[in-house]
């Protein structure tokens, strides 16, 4: 899926919420995934944008040596920190997620309280078995300033069918089941 087509889907599973899910607060970090579900593989596609209130300590963890500069170095390692307070587990089994993009943009952008930082993260599992399976997705990043979202894609495959998804109150943890068909043309 292309990065414009993530965004629409995104955009588009936003703009289904109420809108006072939607309303993104000064004092916030919103963190909305999208979770992408292929027969061999997922991927996690993460908007980050904090509000205004908390972004100097947003930007703090992020341009550690204080330069006013997002560096490669240290997108990499903000992205590496967001990668271990996340878990996804495929029935039961943890994946290993893998950093797939990244885009930071400039520290004076994400003080407007409308900058976006874009993390993408993918885990491959192997050939699944037809049937139902479930998808787990526990975000644990910086939960004093966080709100979270996540949602799934409408798959790009036949063969795999979003059948049901779960959320906790704050959607931080997430379940998705759904059905692989196999042979479905």
């Amino acid at each position: 899926m292309t990065a414009r087509l993530c965004r629409l889907a995104l955009l588009l599973a936003l703009l289904s919420l109420p809108t006072n899910v939607f309303a993104h607060r000064d004092d916030e970090y919103l963190q909305a995934t999208l979770v992408v579900i292929e027969p061999d593989d997922i991927r996690l596609q993460i908007y980050l944008t904090p509000g205004i209130a908390v972004a100097e300590q947003v930007i703090a963890r992020i341009d550690r040596d204080r330069d006013g500069v997002i560096s490669a170095n240290e997108a990499a390692a903000y992205a590496e920190l967001l990668k271990r307070d996340l878990t996804v587990r495929l029935d039961g089994q943890r994946l290993a997620l893998k950093l797939t993009a990244s885009e930071f943009v400039p520290p004076e952008e994400l003080r407007t309280g409308s900058g976006i930082i874009q993390v993408g993260f993918s885990a491959s599992f192997g050939p699944l078995a037809a049937g139902s399976h479930r998808l787990s997705l526990e975000n644990r990043h910086l939960p004093a300033i966080s709100v979270y979202l996540i949602n799934a894609a409408q798959p790009r495959f036949a063969t795999v069918e979003i059948t049901r998804q779960k959320r906790n109150h704050n959607q931080s943890v997430g379940e998705i089941e759904f059905t692989f068909h196999p042979f479905r043309p």
